[in-house]
């Protein structure tokens, strides 16, 4: 008998020593730098984040040396321009599911170094919630309009950094702009542009989105057809991202001059007089051939057991799409897109992510070219368009650009 309960104990103490030295160590400790390989894992168990996301409400941490240290109350909506921010907004509906979104925000004189963390720990935060989450990249004077809803009072800028102290104050009480320039003979395309009078001519139409607000300027030497095309692109802008409740304006020869003049406020300067000459907008036709040409669309894959990025060929299609995979969508002239597919991995989410920001520091794009995280079946008009059809609920459109 002494035996056999020998024999039960040894086995049972050999079992119990198995599953202790097969159990994976958890890795954890600061980020100690961006080439740190340990460093997404290390921001998923970050102490900083151990019980955030629970409850509806925002939170926002400051990056310093690598580390999310959080923001006071009484500093909420107080951006130093020289660092990088992270904001997480949880949602709750009726029935207490949770969502939520992450936001890191990009000071104009940040680091790379922090920038960078920024997005890492972002990645990291997300992986927190299973992938689930949507992640959103700010800069500053720039920021997006669900992002500005967070504050009750205007943003506030800081001049310096982690290593400055408090110094001149600046205020912005502005919201996200996106302003489209409509262009074409035969094939009218649309294309983002910098939000100012400055890429504007007399010679397109532009469409002006902010908040709910959404205007159609229409150039003094304009054609119809563009016309009738950013008419089209505004409703889709009002019913598809807006869910309905904007409001689209026409801005033509015959508005009356309060009229005129509330397009140039909501864009933020200017006036009619000063919107630069037709031939300022180049040639119909060869904007036609560069738009055709310059976007990419890469599948974003890790099928092989490693992630593999590949550029597909035009014309784009719905159909190119796959739930499985995760794809960017460089426009050239306008945002980056990151199309999550749902069946997506969790590696395929974060690389796909990490490559567009790559993308977008490469190639030097101007500050208010954004990168977007698209989650299948919630695609805004403006990705929508690059695609040569596109069925939403039974009802197909041709592409726009």
């Amino acid at each position: 008998m002494k035996i056999i309960f020998s024999c039960l104990l040894f086995v049972l103490l050999g079992s119990v020593w198995a599953r202790t030295a097969t159990k994976p160590q958890e890795i954890s400790g600061p980020i100690t730098s961006l080439s740190d390989k340990n460093a997404r894992d290390k921001a998923k168990v970050h102490p900083a984040f151990a019980n955030v996301g629970r409850t509806a409400g925002v939170q926002i941490w400051r990056i310093q040396n690598f580390e999310p240290i959080p923001v006071a109350q009484k500093d909420i909506g107080k951006f130093y321009k020289g660092d990088s921010y992270i904001i997480l907004r949880t949602t709750s509906d009726n029935r207490n599911n949770l969502s939520w979104d992450i936001h890191y925000w990009i000071g104009r004189e940040s680091t790379q170094d922090e920038s960078g963390a920024a997005a890492i720990l972002t990645v990291g935060l997300d992986d927190k919630f299973g992938g689930a989450a949507v992640q959103h990249r700010e800069t500053m004077g720039h920021e997006s309009a669900l992002f500005l809803s967070y504050f009750q009072t205007p943003l506030t800028y800081l001049e310096g950094g982690n290593p400055s102290g408090f110094n001149h104050v600046v205020t912005n009480a502005g919201a996200q702009k996106r302003m489209f320039q409509v262009k074409g003979k035969r094939d009218v395309r649309v294309r983002q542009v910098d939000p100012q009078i400055a890429s504007m001519n007399k010679g397109d139409v532009f469409v002006l989105d902010l908040d709910n607000d959404i205007y159609v300027f229409v150039g003094e030497k304009a054609k119809n057809v563009e016309k009738l095309k950013a008419i089209s692109f505004a409703n889709q802008v009002r019913d598809q991202d807006h869910h309905g409740r904007g409001r689209v304006d026409i801005v033509d020869k015959y508005s009356s001059d309060v009229d005129v003049q509330k397009f140039f406020t909501a864009l933020g300067s200017g006036v009619k007089d000063l919107v630069p000459d037709e031939s300022t907008g180049g040639d119909d036709q060869e904007f036609e051939r560069s738009e055709a040409s310059n976007a990419i669309l890469s599948e974003v894959s890790d099928a092989t057991g490693k992630i593999k990025v590949t550029p597909l060929s035009k014309p784009f299609k719905q159909e190119n799409l796959s739930p499985q995979n995760a794809y960017i969508l460089d426009t050239i002239s306008g945002n980056i897109y990151v199309w999550i597919g749902k069946q997506s991995t969790a590696n395929e989410k974060s690389q796909a992510m990490t490559k567009a920001q790559e993308l977008l520091n490469a190639k030097n794009y101007p500050s208010w070219v954004q990168v977007t995280r698209v989650l299948q079946n919630t695609e805004p008009a403006a990705f929508k368009q690059y695609f040569f059809t596109w069925r939403d609920f039974g009802m197909s459109h041709s592409r726009v650009i």
